[in-house]
C-alpha cells in the first residue's frame, strides 16, 4: 500500500457531500471546513449556477451561485469543479476538491453508468506538497440506486491508479464497511492507506447546522 510515502508528511483529508447546497448557506459550509482546517476536501453534489426554486423538492438557498468559487474564495483553498452533469436546473452538477497545495494537473474519468441512472464522474487532481512529495487525489461519488451501477463504478475507479505512481480516494460510496464494493475498493492495492501517516476523515454534521 505504498506505506512509507507520507513518513514525514500527514494529511487531514474531509469527504464531504453538501446535498447540492440544501442542508445550509454556502457561507456556513465554508465556516465548517475552516474549522476543520483540512489539508484536502473531496466535495460531492456541487453545483455551478443553478437554480433549484422551482425543482419538487425547492431549494431556497444558494440558488444562481458558483458553489465551488465561493467555497475557494471563503476558505483560502484552491478549487477544481468536475462536471457530471452538463444540464441541471439550469446549471450545471458535479464533483469538486479544494486544497490547500496548488493542482499540478487535473482531469475527470466518466463513470460507466446503466439507462436511466445519473452519470457519475472520478475527478482527478495531482498535487506536490512544499517537501517534494507527489500523489494523487481521486475524488467520486458511486451510485446509490442501483447495486450493479455501483461495483462497475467501483471497478472502473480501481483502473485509475498507475504503477509508480501514489494515489488517495476519498468521496461518497454510498456503502457500509464490509459491503461487496467497498472491500472491491478496499482489496486493491495500489491505494495510499489511512496507515501511512494519514488522517482521512470523513465529516457530516450530526444533527444539522
Amino acid at each position: 500500500m505504498c506505506g512509507g510515502v507520507f513518513a514525514q508528511t500527514q494529511l487531514k483529508i474531509i469527504s464531504f457531500n453538501i446535498h447540492a447546497g440544501y442542508d445550509a448557506p454556502i457561507s456556513d459550509i465554508a465556516a465548517f471546513i475552516k474549522e476543520q482546517d483540512p489539508d484536502i476536501v473531496a466535495l460531492q453534489e456541487v453545483e455551478y449556477y443553478t437554480n433549484r426554486t422551482g425543482a419538487n423538492t425547492p431549494r431556497p438557498i444558494n440558488n444562481n451561485i458558483n458553489m465551488l468559487n465561493e467555497l475557494a474564495y471563503l476558505t483560502g483553498m484552491h478549487g477544481m469543479f468536475y462536471v457530471t452533469l452538463e444540464k441541471c436546473y439550469g446549471g450545471k452538477f458535479g464533483n469538486a476538491i479544494l486544497s490547500k497545495h496548488s493542482f499540478d494537473e487535473t482531469r475527470r474519468i466518466m463513470l460507466p453508468c446503466a439507462a436511466g441512472t445519473e452519470q457519475r464522474n472520478a475527478a482527478i487532481a495531482d498535487i506536490k506538497l512544499p517537501d517534494g512529495t507527489e500523489f494523487s487525489i481521486v475524488d467520486t461519488h458511486i451510485d446509490m440506486s442501483k447495486l450493479d451501477n455501483g461495483m462497475s463504478q467501483i471497478k472502473e475507479v480501481n483502473r485509475i491508479p498507475q504503477l509508480g505512481k501514489h494515489y488517495i480516494v476519498a468521496g461518497d460510496m454510498n456503502r457500509r464497511v464490509g459491503t461487496a464494493e467497498i472491500n472491491e475498493l478496499s482489496a486493491y492495492g495500489r491505494w495510499l492507506s489511512a496507515g501511512s501517516s494519514i488522517i482521512s476523515v470523513t465529516i457530516r454534521p450530526m444533527g444539522g447546522w
